[in-house]
């Protein structure tokens, strides 16, 4: 049974410790070279929008959206995740499209951010959410091609 959460400490350090290796990857290739630091840093930036995705109250993903300070209905969105989510790829997928992308970008005209270009399993999940990707750009400290991908909230957007 999947739920979703407020998260926590316990959260973060639980997933930072199972992360799967393609998030690693994606990390490290942003310059990012520790899991709990990431997912910290998220929690703080994510001003109260932090979410913990559990299975059976484990924690199996944390994902969140930090505002952009300049723009503040613009907002970055981000997830990790652990192997665990192989256990019930449907009903994460579900759960994730129906219920918490809808709350996620309910503040915002618009999320955004970019993801490695290698994490082809994070490619299809963006896209089968509805983000449009944008461009393909070198990003990170080695210039590896990132994906920088988007969705506007038409419930909220004006243009």
């Amino acid at each position: 049974m999947l739920e979703v959460r407020a998260t926590d400490d316990l959260d973060i350090d639980i997933v930072s410790l199972t992360l799967r290796q393609a998030d690693v990857e994606e990390l490290k290739a942003t310059g990012t070279e520790n899991p709990r630091d990431a997912l910290v840093a998220g929690m703080e930036m994510s001003d109260g929008g932090c979410y913990t995705i559990t299975m059976n109250e484990l924690p199996i993903a944390i994902c969140g959206t930090a505002p952009v300070e300049l723009i503040p209905s613009f907002a970055s969105i981000w997830m990790l995740g652990t192997e665990d989510i192989d256990a019930c790829p449907t009903s994460f997928l579900r759960l994730c499209r129906k219920e918490l992308l809808p709350d996620l970008i309910s503040p915002y005209e618009m999320v955004f951010n970019v993801m490695d270009k290698r994490n082809s399993l994070h490619v299809r999940f963006v896209s089968w959410l509805g983000f449009t990707f944008i461009r393909e750009k070198p990003f990170g400290p080695y210039g590896l091609p990132f994906y920088e991908f988007a969705l506007i909230n038409n419930r909220r957007s004006h243009v």
